[in-house]
């Protein structure tokens, strides 16, 4: 019998890299899984520290050129098998495959085969392949090697391999840190780190020859070894002397050297060069096969080298055929590749040749290219001075530092590209950038119109008012309903929009989906944030890298809240404030459901609360202020009920109900009240289970989280159905059945006699006609929504002798509903209690209105008059809810409230009037000024009087006589003029001069 093979010990593991273990861990439901990639980048390190999370037996083959056969692969198998004889002789597949089958109960096994590309030259990857097919379900093998195996991985029995590639083993700059910091013990400071890593590429190798190389030196020697990479380290070049370019043929070796100064490899450009037609697509190809750190991402079309390895080549190229003549060279590539139209990598070949001159030429010919590309290309190839000289370059350099999160920098970087551009055109790119950055500082300076200015609002106060008024923008609506704590809405926000965006907000709403993944312990929710994080490093992203990271604390394993601090303690040194306090505040929120320890949720909730502060970050001080309340609480402090007391009133000054409800737990958990959070939780869109978990004992835990409503039926800015939570798909119905439907939905479960209904669709049939039409269409739309239901038992479509409505069940939604029921709250507290009681259901109804009824209905008599009716209705809901609020002192409330006025009706004067001077109580002139000139053209519009001569007659509050959103020039209701005037406004309004 064969001996087990040791397999790399456990003592030296490396640094642990979880994003890579959890691509591997799908080898314990598969049968194979694969690591490739070149000489170097991990691939035993990472065999090793999975091999030693197995809880079963582990085999570990380790191939050398002598044993890749057939015959040693079986011999290797055959030791899985249980109580094999020993002495027995190597047998065949015959032997081995009975031998398998016949080991019932056996645990599951690991084998794995190391230096794997070493069997290409035998029969073995065949048996392998055999094996894999009919092998017992406790067999699972991990081969890692330079290349891709000899196997046909499109069999059904090899579907579900898993693969990790070069890209995916690369070295990410936090994962340097980490290694840095925890393995070598020889940390470096950040910018040290990133020029480290993206001058080695993230070769695992190159990594451990640098610190070979500086191990025990000074920081400021290692820094000064940093700032030098340039391909010439000794380690290094014997390194891919010995295990790439040793390998290779002469022709090979000599091509390598020559073509390196291409950035982007094609045989028409490297024949060019060479003057050599005929070979390059060859050779390119030989290297690829050869996994000779040589890789081509369009699938032949294009290859590039590993940037590691084109150092090590320009210093032979220099060293071959001397300095002068290597700058020649670099030149004739730059030259070509001008001529080619990649002006980009034309302008970084010339700056290898140290042609200042061309370099210049190119990139005042590219302009907003160069900084398109980001500044990371040109780092190493361009000299400080230049950077600091060229406009482009300090404008990519301000992008640069703004992706980072480091803010004040990004400022400074991109007033120093304006005063530098003569063009005013240019000049304004770089103010509105510079004011992109001064959004998320303290103040008010926003860019209008942006996204980013409606997150900024939602993280002050009243962030579900900023949700309800974003229509059409997913991230802001999420994250505003998330700020308030309403889980339910957020998630239906995101749950179904489609992924693949690639700029901020499309990522920004493909990182809330896979949170909302790892919170319900979906499988697939590291691997989301995973592919998140990628999507992010792929878009230059690294602020987004880093809170993707920091999300896998939601996962409430300790693991998850390991790399959550690390995310904090990065950001710090980074001097990105914003990540360090979300990414604490993922921590916190996660500890505060499933404590570790309550004097650490103590300590980092007030260290949360002092960042937020300092962020002007009304909203989640507020939840900071919660959860300090929660952890008071849970130790014991005496002060535990003025804390939740405290919470409590932010709270509701805010408009924060989440945090509410936690300081109401709190205050329950502290024994200062009675009061169950659960309702509340349950009103503002919180699962119940949460406000348990946060009140601690006294509560029954058995409670069920809120669920989704089984029918929700939307009418307000276009239909939308949904039946256990996912979206009806209406296509395949007929258009007069949806219209049917659309016209109950209006209704929002009242009766519609069938008269109304043939009016509203058969008008123009007979009578009897339009009934028999009346019964098909309604008993189509009966079998649509509930198929296989027996004839007159529908429990959505209901006859109630002549008419017919739409009955949800218990739990059901909808928004008109909603709306209406809201209202009449409104009306009732009002009369009760004064203005200040009807502010609840006034939100209510403000959040429920999202938009025109029934917009794709268009002029339809049937639809036309409710629509205006609820338009009128959503209007003076959302002026008396500004109004109310502004006299209660809550001016960020009133202005929220009075935009999304504006926004339902643009000719509402008294909500311009507030808004413009709620934006000046705010201290906000520009804001105010803004919206003064949105008015003036309003009246422009209109051929109103402007504001120094006031109309004779008062047009008063009458609807308009068309059916659109424009009011005829004629006779507007509420004339715009009165908004500049100094007349009366509406109580407890001031006017606007």
């Amino acid at each position: 019998m064969r001996a087990p093979e040791p397999w790399p010990s456990r003592s030296h593991p490396g640094l642990v890299r979880p994003r890579l273990l959890d691509e591997l861990n799908g080898l314990r439901t598969a049968r194979l899984a694969l690591v490739v990639a070149p000489a170097g980048a991990g691939k035993t390190t990472l065999l090793a520290q999975f091999a030693s999370t197995w809880t079963g037996p582990v085999r570990w083959w380790q191939v050398d050129s002598a044993g890749a056969t057939a015959e040693h692969l079986v011999d290797v198998l055959l030791d899985c098998v249980p109580g094999r004889p020993s002495g027995n002789s190597p047998a065949g597949i015959d032997t081995l495959l009975p031998a398998l089958r016949a080991a019932p109960g056996t645990p599951d096994t690991l084998v794995v085969i190391d230096d794997s590309h070493l069997l290409a030259r035998g029969d073995a990857w065949s048996a392998l392949e055999t094996v894999l097919a009919h092998a017992p379900t406790w067999l699972h093998v991990l081969c890692a090697g330079r290349r891709m195996p000899d196997l046909n991985l499109s069999r059904f029995e090899l579907a579900q391999t898993g693969l990790v590639d070069a890209e995916q083993l690369r070295f990410r700059s936090w994962e340097v840190e980490d290694l840095l910091r925890e393995v070598y013990r020889e940390p470096l400071p950040p910018d040290d780190t990133a020029a480290l890593t993206r001058r080695v590429g993230g070769w695992a190798a190159g990594l451990h020859l640098f610190h070979l190389s500086t191990r025990g030196q000074p920081l400021a020697e290692r820094r000064r070894t940093v700032a030098a990479l340039d391909g010439r380290s000794a380690l290094t070049r014997a390194y891919l002397a010995r295990t790439v370019l040793g390998e290779l043929p002469a022709q090979l070796r000599e091509f390598l050297v020559r073509t390196c100064v291409f950035e982007v490899l094609t045989p028409e450009r490297c024949e060019l060069l060479l003057g050599r037609p005929g070979t390059s697509r060859q050779h390119l190809e030989e290297l690829e096969r050869r996994r000779a750190f040589t890789s081509s991402p369009d699938g032949g079309r294009s290859y590039c080298y590993h940037e590691v390895l084109r150092a090590h080549l320009a210093v032979t190229l220099a060293d071959e055929i001397g300095e002068g003549a290597a700058r020649e060279w670099h030149a004739r590539a730059g030259a070509s590749l001008a001529a080619e139209g990649a002006e980009v990598e034309a302008a970084r070949a010339y700056a290898r040749a140290e042609d200042w001159t061309a370099v210049r030429d190119i990139l005042d010919r590219l302009g907003i290219r160069a900084v398109d590309e980001g500044v990371e290309p040109w780092r190493d190839v361009l000299p400080d001075w230049l950077v600091a000289e060229d406009p482009w370059l300090m404008l990519a350099e301000g992008r640069h530092l703004l992706a980072r999160g480091r803010l004040a920098a990004a400022i400074d970087h991109l007033r120093a590209a304006e005063d530098r551009f003569a063009d005013e055109r240019t000049r304004a790119r770089c103010r509105a950038e510079r004011r992109l950055a001064a959004t998320w500082l303290p103040g008010r300076a926003a860019i209008a119109g942006h996204y980013s200015a409606a997150l900024r609002e939602a993280t002050r106060q009243h962030p579900t008012l900023v949700a309800a008024s974003t229509a059409g923008q997913p991230l802001v609506q999420a994250v505003g309903y998330l700020l308030a704590g309403n889980l339910v809405e957020a998630r239906r926000c995101v749950a179904y929009h489609p992924a693949g965006d690639a700029d901020v907000a499309g990522l920004g709403v493909q990182l809330l989906q896979a949170c909302w993944s790892l919170a319900t312990g979906a499988p697939e929710g590291r691997q989301r944030v995973g592919d998140v994080v990628t999507a992010a490093e792929r878009a230059r992203l690294p602020w987004l890298t880093r809170m993707a990271r920091a999300a896998r604390a939601l996962d409430g394993t300790p693991r998850g809240a390991v790399e959550a601090r690390a995310v904090v303690r990065e950001c710090d040194r980074e001097g990105d404030q914003w990540g360090a306090a979300l990414a604490l505040a993922a921590l916190c929120l996660v500890r505060s459901v499933a404590p570790v320890s309550a004097n650490t949720d103590l300590e980092e909730s007030v260290e949360l609360l002092q960042r937020c502060r300092a962020l002007d970050a009304g909203v989640l001080e507020v939840w900071a202020q919660a959860l300090v309340a929660l952890a008071t609480a849970a130790v014991g402090l005496p002060d535990a009920d003025v804390e939740a007391q405290r919470a409590e009133g932010l709270a509701r000054s805010a408009g924060v109900p989440g945090a509410r409800v936690a300081a109401l737990a709190a205050a329950r958990r502290c024994g200062s009240t009675t009061t169950d959070p659960r309702p509340f939780a349950a009103q503002c869109g919180l699962p119940p289970a949460i406000a348990v978990r946060w009140a601690g004992a006294g509560l029954d835990d058995r409670v069920r989280v809120a669920e989704p409503a089984p029918v929700e039926v939307r009418c307000f800015g276009g239909f939308r159905l949904r039946m256990r939570d996912r979206p009806v798909n209406l296509s395949g119905v007929r258009p007069r059945t949806r219209e049917a439907l659309r016209l109950l939905a209006m209704y929002a479960g009242r009766p519609v006699h069938r008269e109304t209904m043939i009016e509203a669709l058969w008008c123009d049939l007979p009578p009897a006609a339009a009934t028999r039409n009346l019964h098909v269409t309604l008993s189509s739309l009966r079998t649509f929504l509930e198929p296989g239901t027996p004839r007159g038992h529908s429990g959505l479509v209901v006859r109630s002798g002549d008419a017919y409505r739409l009955a949800l069940p218990e739990g059901g939604y909808s928004d008109i509903a909603e709306f209406t029921t809201a209202l009449t709250e409104a009306r009732r507290a009002r009369l009760g209690g004064g203005a200040a009681a009807a502010v609840e259901p006034l939100r209510r109804a403000v959040l429920a209105y999202g938009g025109d009824l029934l917009p794709e209905d268009g002029p339809a008599e049937w639809v036309v008059h409710e629509r205006e009716v609820l338009r009128q209705q959503a209007t003076d809901a959302a002026l008396g809810l500004a109004t109310a609020a502004l006299a209660a002192g809550a001016v960020e409330e009133a202005v929220a409230a009075a935009e999304r006025c504006v926004q339902i009706d643009r000719y509402c004067d008294p909500a311009w009037r507030l808004l413009a001077d709620g934006f000046d109580l705010l201290g906000n002139p520009a804001a105010a000024a803004r919206v003064r000139r949105d008015y003036a053209e309003v009246l422009a519009s209109l051929h109103a009087p402007g504001p120094d001569r006031q109309p004779a007659t008062n047009p008063g509050r009458q609807p308009p006589a068309n059916s659109g959103r424009q009011p005829p020039a004629t006779a507007g209701r509420r004339s715009p003029a009165r908004v500049l005037s100094r007349g009366p406004a509406a109580p407890g309004v001031p006017a606007v001069s």
